[in-house]
C-alpha cells in the first residue's frame, strides 16, 4: 500500500468514514506501522509498541492559520500530520520576529523532542493551510516510544559499567572548555549530534551525560535510532553529586 492510500483512509477516518456515498473500509493497521516505520525514531519500536501508539493517538481538525504548538511551551503531545501543510517557525538570534525554517506535509512529524527530554518546545508550528493531525499525549508517548528505547542506569552502576570498558559521553550544549567532565570522557554536545555522530565508535558502549540527564536522554535516544550501544545516567551530574561519586 502507498503513503498516499495510508494518508486517505486516515482522511477518511477524520471524515467520519465516508468517501462520496461509499463508505471507506476501516484504516489498515499494518499498513499504518509500516508507514510510521519509515520515521528514523521509530525503526528500532517494536511493531507492538507502533501500535500501541496508534491506538493511543487522537484526531483533531486545525484551521489555516493556527498555532499548533509554541515555541518555549511545555511539551505536551507528539503530531502527525495526517492532512494539509503547516510552517515550522523559530526565534533566530537578532530576528525582530520568528522565521520560516521548515514547512511539513502529510506524513511529516514533530514535538517529540520536547517529550524526549522534558524540555521547552524549541519551534512554533502554525497551520499554512486547513488540516488534521494525529496526536500522541506525552504519557504515551513515554509509554509506548520514548521508555522501550532508553537505558537508564543509577550513578553507581553507570560507574561500574566505566569501569569495565563504557566511555563516558558529555553531550552538554552549554558546557565551556573547563567545565567538570566525567574521567575519560568524550565530548559530543547535542545541538551537533546528529551532524558529527560518525565520530564515535559503534563498537564503544556509551554512558551519556548532561546536568540533569535531560539532554542526555535525548541523546541516548537519537543514538539508538542509529544502533549505538548507549545509557543514560540517571540524574546526571547532579545525580553523581548526590552519589558521592565526583
Amino acid at each position: 500500500m502507498s503513503v498516499g492510500d495510508i494518508i486517505g483512509k486516515l482522511k477518511a477516518k477524520l471524515s467520519g468514514g465516508k468517501s462520496g456515498t461509499a463508505a471507506t473500509p476501516a484504516i489498515d493497521k499494518a499498513a499504518l506501522v509500516s508507514k510510521v516505520r519509515e520515521s528514523d525514531m521509530f525503526s528500532n519500536l517494536p511493531d507492538e509498541n507502533i501500535a500501541g501508539m496508534l491506538d493511543h493517538m487522537e484526531t483533531v481538525s486545525m484551521a489555516a492559520g493556527q498555532t499548533v504548538v509554541k515555541e518555549g511551551d511545555e511539551g505536551d503531545y507528539y503530531y502527525l500530520v495526517v492532512s494539509g501543510t503547516a510552517d515550522v517557525l523559530r526565534q533566530l538570534p537578532g530576528q525582530p520576529k520568528p522565521e520560516k525554517v521548515a514547512e511539513l506535509s502529510e506524513g511529516g512529524s514533530f514535538g517529540e523532542e520536547a517529550l524526549i527530554s522534558n524540555a521547552k518546545r524549541n519551534a512554533t508550528i502554525t497551520m499554512k493551510t486547513s488540516g488534521s493531525l494525529m496526536r500522541l499525549s506525552k504519557d504515551a508517548f513515554n509509554d509506548f516510544v520514548k521508555e522501550p528505547l532508553i537505558v537508564w542506569l543509577a550513578p553507581a552502576d553507570a560507574q561500574r559499567k566505566v569501569e569495565e570498558g563504557a566511555v563516558w559521553l558529555d553531550v552538554r550544549d552549554d558546557a565551556s572548555p573547563s567545565a567538570k567532565r566525567l574521567t575519560g570522557a568524550a565530548v559530543l554536545p547535542l545541538n551537533v549530534l546528529r551532524d558529527k555522530v560518525g565520530e564515535l565508535d559503534k563498537d564503544t558502549f556509551y554512558v551519556c551525560y548532561c546536568q540533569n540527564a535531560r539532554q542526555s536522554s535525548t541523546a541516548a535516544f537519537l543514538l539508538g535510532q542509529r544502533d549505538f550501544k548507549c545509557a543514560v545516567l540517571r540524574g546526571g551530574m547532579k545525580g553523581m553529586e548526590r552519589a558521592n561519586l565526583l
